[in-house]
């Protein structure tokens, strides 16, 4: 089967189609790659500072209880 400048084949099921397909019309299968989602805290060395503002509130608070009763 020979393709057209303006058509291109589904590398899965084999159809042709229009060039500027994003998905396939038949197979129902996206033809383009959409590059990785980049996990939410996969940066080493941040730190949650609300976090550590909470443990810090809780020590005071703390340390407030022993020494004033």
């Amino acid at each position: 089967m020979e393709t057209d400048s303006a058509t291109t084949t589904c590398r899965y099921c084999g159809k042709e189609l229009p060039k500027e397909a994003i998905f396939c019309y038949y197979c129902k299968r996206e033809l383009i790659t959409r590059p990785e989602r980049p996990e939410a805290d996969t940066q080493p060395g941040k730190i949650n500072w609300l976090l550590i503002g909470g443990i810090g509130f809780v020590v005071i608070v703390a340390l407030a209880l022993i020494f004033f009763l």
